[in-house]
């Protein structure tokens, strides 16, 4: 059913607006009045322009914002606040001031009859399917407190562990970032210096110290294409990552490189576990949760493996045999799996097999870290250190000349 716009007036004769779903303008007035609504204003179509709102760059929300109105609006509920007052309370938070439209675009949803998990559906940007879905199992068994204090803790466990894996790239980008930018300023400045000594004497040059020369001499002399091809393939590539399509890509093809293979299983094993723990405890089936984890696990990967586990579990297969056929998980993880299959415990066990592979995930990450770095070092010394040999030896040769 379309959406409609309105505004009305409660019974303590406040103004209200919102957005409502009915099959016809006509129907809009009665739908309110069963809410408690006097209609003031003539309704028009919905066509979602606040759900799609078009958040500047720096004003987006982020997913830290999400964890903490999450986490608040349990602590609230929890305190006895009723929904609408508690996204009321939050909608005005100064606090929120990027997340604080999409709040009090809730709100006025709510207000005018849609659920709670209805009104964060229409945010999938910023609202997940498995947080819509735990929001929804927490309506209907009147837990909604419990399952958000729940999503605030592993959202935040989650979070954490995406900054340790920023923070492992990070530090060997930056490493080799600046180990280029001396190399490009000894390319650039440095180098042209003793080439004009080298060449005016005819010194006999290496091949390998001729090959940075002319590299030297192309970069001073084409300085500004260089620049150019540079900013149109940074932005390119930039334009390029924002197609969801291009970044699950480009994570499948990092996925197969042996050095980033092994923390990647680690991540996705970790990942997959903690959710379905969650989900599966919070009293979702377990096709429904696979359901929903196919799309989770997408984002760091190809989805192909775990949709056939999923169709296989659909089809009566537990779910350790359809893991352990599709070899989405390592050996061990799935048979913690089969043992929660057995005992009846797999929400409590898959928690487990998380817990595991999160410390497993954090020590190969202290080694890669303690690996990239110094290799990074060494490699941009041995080529500078070269090209400083090879310089200083062809002006010994200049100098033997001279004499």
């Amino acid at each position: 059913m379309p959406n409609y716009r309105y505004r009305a007036m409660n019974s303590e004769g406040e103004l209200v607006s919102g957005a409502i779903a009915a099959r016809a303008p006509g129907d809009v007035a009665g739908r309110l009045e069963r809410l408690g609504l006097v209609l003031v204003d003539n309704v028009a179509l919905d066509e979602g322009k606040s759900s799609r709102r078009a958040f500047s760059l720096f004003k987006a929300p982020k997913p830290e914002d999400v964890t903490i109105f999450t986490r608040d609006l349990a602590l609230l509920l929890r305190a006895g606040a009723r929904i609408n007052d508690g996204l009321e309370l939050l909608a005005a938070d100064p606090d929120f001031g990027r997340l604080r439209p999409v709040v009090a675009d809730i709100r006025s949803r709510v207000v005018a009859g849609e659920s709670f998990a209805e009104a964060l559906a229409r945010h999938q940007g910023l609202f997940p399917s498995m947080y819509v879905a735990l929001i929804r199992v927490g309506e209907a068994s009147g837990s909604l407190d419990h399952v958000l204090e729940v999503l605030a803790d592993e959202r935040s466990r989650t979070e954490a562990l995406k900054r340790r894996l920023g923070d492992a790239v990070r530090y060997p980008l930056f490493v080799l970032g600046a180990a280029a930018s001396v190399l490009l300023f000894f390319l650039t400045f440095v180098l042209p210096q003793f080439a004009n000594v080298l060449q005016d004497f005819g010194a006999k040059v290496d091949p390998f110290i001729l090959g940075f020369l002319n590299l030297s001499t192309f970069l001073r002399s084409n300085s500004d294409a260089v620049l150019a091809i540079l900013a149109a393939v940074i932005a390119v590539g930039w334009l390029s990552l924002r197609q969801e399509s291009v970044r699950r890509a480009l994570m499948s093809a990092l996925t197969r490189l042996p050095a980033i293979r092994e923390v990647m299983k680690y991540y996705r094993t970790a990942l997959f576990c903690r959710n379905l723990g969650l989900l599966l405890g919070s009293g979702v089936n377990l096709t429904t949760a696979m359901r929903i984890l196919i799309d989770m696990m997408a984002s760091i990967g190809s989805s192909t493996t775990w949709a056939e586990a999923a169709d296989q579990i659909r089809h009566g297969v537990k779910l350790s045999d359809a893991l352990a056929e599709t070899e989405a998980l390592p050996a061990m993880a799935v048979r913690m799996l089969r043992l929660g299959d057995e005992t009846g415990q797999l929400p409590m066990l898959a928690g487990r097999v998380a817990e595991f592979y999160e410390a497993k995930l954090q020590r190969t990450l202290d080694r890669v870290v303690g690996i990239a770095g110094p290799a990074a070092i060494i490699v941009i010394s041995i080529v500078v250190g070269g090209l400083i040999v090879s310089v200083m030896t062809a002006l010994m040769s200049v100098s033997q000349i001279v004499n």
